[in-house]
């Protein structure tokens, strides 16, 4: 064959290779597009406030603890030690924060909304339990496992939201979703309160109930996940875990978590320890959720503006400051409201910037693994944290003393804070994406 027919054959058989070619790029390229047009989208608002609202029941009653556990102390559990009803409030703690590891294998098997159902039905199904319960153990189980379970799941489903419906406003859904948590207990405190005076601690539960099935119905409508979407199925990659930024910030999670929950799990009865009614004692929760709720708000736009790690530096520094410089040496009410509202500033901005640091760092298959395992390490602070701190109050304290409960958040919130710093370094020098950009 000559030379001229072999290269004319060469040609025609590259003609179909070429077109393949091209109807695959221009089958990836549709591709994009179809995905580029979920973006931002009216759609995406929708979820975001679907999430705003999930967040507001969960965290909300989750907030609102500090009054149930002033209730159980002074009211329902007089003769308990604090230690023993401390209990109650760490398992949810625990199941709340930490049941979320198991989220991306839950999304992988049965998919986002059927997700969400079971969220809804557990953590419904919890509150209505413990509104039959007189004991600390049936507390334990319904209050602490069964709700906080069901909550997690949603928690950790409503992380990932952001980052599969948004691009340019991604922190910005960051911080309305993570904003539920703080405005939750406007809404859950006052219904708590009242009705723990008017009905009682069972009836409480079960308006509860109602209020969580209203709040999740809006998740279990709109979280959908994008068609080109597929979690990991495993609970846990230990190479995920192994990277230096995952380690930095399960440690400054640890820190930041035991130290956050002490203030409204603590503050109400310290508030009552120095002469305050119940009813004061109360309005710390709403002053704390109200500054809480509007600093997780605007922090999507400090994110993009200074950094995420950079403002929790000094949200973390500020909150253990103001622990020794506020809440330690005063004994008036006045000075109280002010420190509840600092802290409440400074103290959760771990939750909504630390996702809006693994949306940055991770791909979109790794996000509900990692959120998964540093809300892992949240529930592992509380563990540790919460029995620690009981013990503190009723062998150091002697159960009426919590100055050495006060010096132990001023020290956690500071050595999140350096942990941080770390994490902020080592983000400048060892992660290429990040090097030019705010962390």
């Amino acid at each position: 064959m000559s030379s001229k027919s072999f290269e004319d054959s060469s040609k025609f058989e590259s003609i179909p290779k070429a077109r393949v070619l091209e109807k695959e790029q221009d089958e990836a390229m549709s591709e994009n597009s179809s995905v580029e047009k979920y973006y931002d989208s009216k759609w995406s608002w929708f979820v975001a406030v679907s999430g705003t609202m999930s967040y507001i029941v969960i965290f909300g009653s989750f907030n609102a603890f500090g009054l149930f556990q002033e209730y159980y102390l002074n009211t329902m559990f007089v003769s308990e030690s604090v230690t023993t009803i401390s209990w109650i409030s760490t398992l949810s703690t625990l199941s709340t924060l930490s049941v979320g590891i198991f989220g991306g294998p839950i999304v992988a098997k049965i998919g986002i909304r059927w997700a969400v159902v079971l969220s809804s039905i557990a953590s419904t199904l919890g509150l209505i339990l413990a509104s039959f319960s007189t004991k600390i153990w049936h507390l334990l189980l319904t209050q602490g496992i069964v709700f906080g379970a069901g909550g997690s799941i949603l928690i950790n489903v409503s992380l990932i939201m952001p980052s599969l419906w948004f691009r340019k406003y991604k922190s910005v859904a960051f911080a309305i979703i993570s904003s539920g948590g703080g405005f939750g207990a406007l809404v859950v405190g006052p219904i708590v309160e009242f009705s723990l005076k008017r009905y009682g601690i069972h009836w409480s539960f079960r308006i509860l109930a109602l209020v969580n099935v209203i709040g999740t119905s809006f998740s279990i409508v709109s979280f959908i996940p994008r068609p080109d979407f597929k979690p990991l199925q495993k609970v846990i990659d230990f190479r995920l875990l192994a990277r230096p930024l995952t380690i930095f910030l399960c440690i400054g999670a640890l820190f930041a978590q035991w130290a956050y929950v002490i203030a409204p799990f603590y503050f109400p009865a310290s508030v009552r320890a120095i002469g305050g009614s119940r009813s004061a004692s109360s309005q710390t929760i709403l002053i704390f959720s109200a500054a809480s709720g509007l600093s997780r708000l605007v922090s999507g736009y400090m994110a993009d503006r200074f950094g995420p790690t950079k403002v929790l530096i000094i949200s973390m520094m500020g909150a253990g400051i103001a622990c020794f410089a506020l809440w330690l040496p005063t004994k008036k009410i006045a000075l109280y409201y002010t420190f509840m509202a600092v802290v409440g500033i400074f103290s959760p901005l771990f939750f909504p910037l630390c996702p809006a640091i693994v949306a940055r760092s991770y791909s979109d298959k790794e996000l509900q693994m990692a959120n998964g395992v540093i809300y892992f390490f949240y529930g592992i602070s509380t563990l540790i944290g919460i029995p620690i701190t009981g013990v503190l109050l009723d062998k150091v304290g002697n159960r009426t003393s919590y100055t050495p409960v006060i010096i132990l958040a001023g020290i956690l919130f500071i050595l999140s804070g350096i942990v941080l710093v770390f994490q902020y370094f080592y983000c400048k020098k060892r992660i290429p994406s990040l090097k030019n950009h705010k962390i």
